[in-house]
């Protein structure tokens, strides 16, 4: 349980720092260099979802984010005893979930600033991608793990 909320807390910090340099360092619209060929940086308002889905729905967001984190928070105090991976899953996925939510609660927008180069992809922020990975770590317990109900 402490995992959960010690990876979701360091999250959030971490993903509102990084917002914080972005708007204090760029103009939106404005890029700055990153890793050549890999990622730069590129200061974007997001009032939607990747791909542009779901634009100026912001209620919308609020209302889904308070639910999945409601439903991860019952998970993570549910079994106290998780597995490792699915405890840092719940974090990342409730610390991404929240990083987002500040943003849309305080500016109506989220901040993205990662543009991958290599990829046609969507510009995102340190709470999407813990989002992700943390999905993606539920996904594998659950296809993986012979016993779900140990893990999850």
């Amino acid at each position: 349980m402490f995992l959960s909320f010690f990876v979701a807390i360091l999250l959030i910090v971490f993903d509102q720092i990084v917002k914080f340099l972005t708007v204090t360092n760029l103009q939106v619209g404005e890029s700055a260099r990153g890793i050549t060929n890999v990622f730069d940086f590129f200061y974007l308002r997001n009032d939607g979802a990747g791909w542009g889905l779901f634009s100026g729905r912001v209620n919308f967001f609020l209302i889904i984010t308070v639910l999945a984190a409601a439903y991860i928070i019952y998970l993570i105090f549910k079994n106290r005893d998780h597995h490792f991976i699915t405890r840092l899953s719940y974090g990342l996925i409730l610390g991404g979930a929240v990083g987002n939510f500040i943003d849309r609660i305080r500016l109506g927008y989220v901040i993205d600033m990662f543009r991958l180069k290599f990829i046609d992809f969507p510009i995102f922020n340190v709470a999407d991608a813990a989002l992700t990975i943390g999905v993606v770590l539920l996904i594998i317990v659950i296809l993986f793990f012979e016993n779900t109900e140990d893990v999850l």
